[in-house]
């Protein structure tokens, strides 16, 4: 897997709560999921999940939960906290095709990682074959002119016309937000959040 111990050594040499995309608050992440109406029946898929506790809050529903991460490392830790039978742990690299049917799919600081056009393409192609007819995508990236680099690794920005060429027709917007994110260290990095519904 591409990075795969790149990530397994941050996971297991630093503390969590000071890596940069550590939320302590992940409130903007739950106001644009309780726009989802019957959230807690709906089968969630979390794209490079690392050991974010929003995992611990989406096992609590009744849907099943897919967490995935490219570090067995971090599935690893979150194993340790979560153990509800409505969770399945994927070790999978999202640049390679795969299939995980769900209703929402969830990705806050993953998919911008991916810097070749080809990992894009197959990240967006394996989206769009596991989220079904009137599912829910959320995605929270760096947006354009803010950071070049994290952890380390560079960045690729979006915004929702860079979206839209991904997505295709297939998808409408349903909200859209930049959002400044104070990270750990108390920097500022803008994100875009952006909620989408695929209708075809």
């Amino acid at each position: 897997m591409k990075n795969e111990k790149h990530w397994d050594n941050i996971f297991v040499s630093k503390c969590e709560e000071i890596l940069g995309w550590f939320e302590k608050d992940f409130s903007q992440t739950l106001k644009y999921l309780e726009k989802i109406e019957n959230l807690n029946t709906k089968d969630i898929f979390v794209s490079g999940v690392g050991t974010s506790k929003i995992a611990d809050k989406l096992a609590l529903r009744d849907g099943k939960t897919v967490l995935n991460d490219i570090s067995l490392e971090a599935l690893n830790i979150l194993k340790q906290r979560i153990k509800s039978k409505n969770v399945e742990f994927f070790h999978h690299d999202i640049s390679i095709i795969f299939k995980k049917e769900c209703d929402v799919w969830i990705d806050r600081a993953v998919l911008h990682f991916l810097i070749d056009e080809e990992d894009i393409k197959n990240y967006f192609k394996s989206l769009k074959q596991s989220l079904r007819k009137d599912g829910f995508l959320l995605f929270a990236q760096y947006t354009k002119g803010t950071a070049k680099k994290c952890a380390n690794l560079p960045l690729k920005q979006y915004d929702l016309k860079e979206f839209n060429s991904y997505l295709g027709k297939s998808f409408k917007l349903i909200e859209s937000e930049t959002f400044e994110f104070t990270m750990p260290s108390l920097e500022k990095r803008d994100f875009i959040y952006a909620l989408f519904k695929k209708i075809d």
